[in-house]
Parts: structure tokens; sequence; C-alpha cells
């Protein structure tokens, strides 16, 4: 069974970038950029590799980096039943929509083709 993953920068959803929606099993790695962002990589279109960009709280020195929780809520949206094929909001910043848990998440952008080699 395929899960879909939707995410909104709060731009209207109407343009390149503005949102995404991935199939959670073209996820290959999410990795803390800075203290207050965390990268989320992703197959796109052919060899293509693409990101998900979320700004969040500064939490390191107190329960560590967002990127645990970030990681926790991204994987119970791709394994959460019932299983069938259908699309789950992650983070919908046109709408205010998390995912639980996925609060804390202040800006999404999307990244189209990174230039990070594997």
């Amino acid at each position: 069974m395929k899960k879909i993953l939707y995410f909104a920068t709060g731009g209207g959803a109407d343009a390149t970038s503005e949102s995404a929606a991935i199939l959670a099993d073209d996820i290959s790695t999410i990795v803390p950029l800075t203290t207050t962002t965390t990268l989320m990589y992703y197959k796109g279109a052919g060899d293509a590799i693409n990101a998900i960009k979320f700004g969040h709280d500064n939490t390191t020195t107190t329960t560590g980096h967002r990127v645990k929780d970030i990681s926790r809520g991204i994987a119970e949206a791709a394994n959460a039943g019932p299983h069938i094929n259908g699309i789950v909001d992650i983070v919908d910043l046109d709408n205010s929509v998390f995912y639980p848990g996925l609060s804390f998440i202040t800006s999404c952008a999307v990244i189209l083709e990174t230039s990070v080699d594997f």
C-alpha cells in the first residue's frame, strides 16, 4: 500500500515549489541542517533529489534537535492505518493543518533538484 504525504508552504499551493505530494517510500533521509531547520530528502522525477526544509524552534539544549520529532511524525504517518492508498497532511501551512505532534513547525519549503550527491 502506498502512502502519499502532503506538504504546503503557505504560499497558496498554486505554483511550483509551494506544495508537494510525496510517496512515503521515496523519502531517503531526514537530517538537521541548523539548530532551527531540518531537511527531508526524497526521490524526485528521474534521478532528481528533492528536499523539504522545515523551520522550527531550537530545542537542542533541552530535549534535543527536532529532527527526531519530525522523523517520528513522518514515520507514523507513513505507517498509520487503515492501510489503503491515501494522502496524509503532514504540514499544510495554507490551512494550518499539521500531523499530530508536528505543530511546532513554523515554515516549510519545497526544494527541487538539490545539489546533494548521495
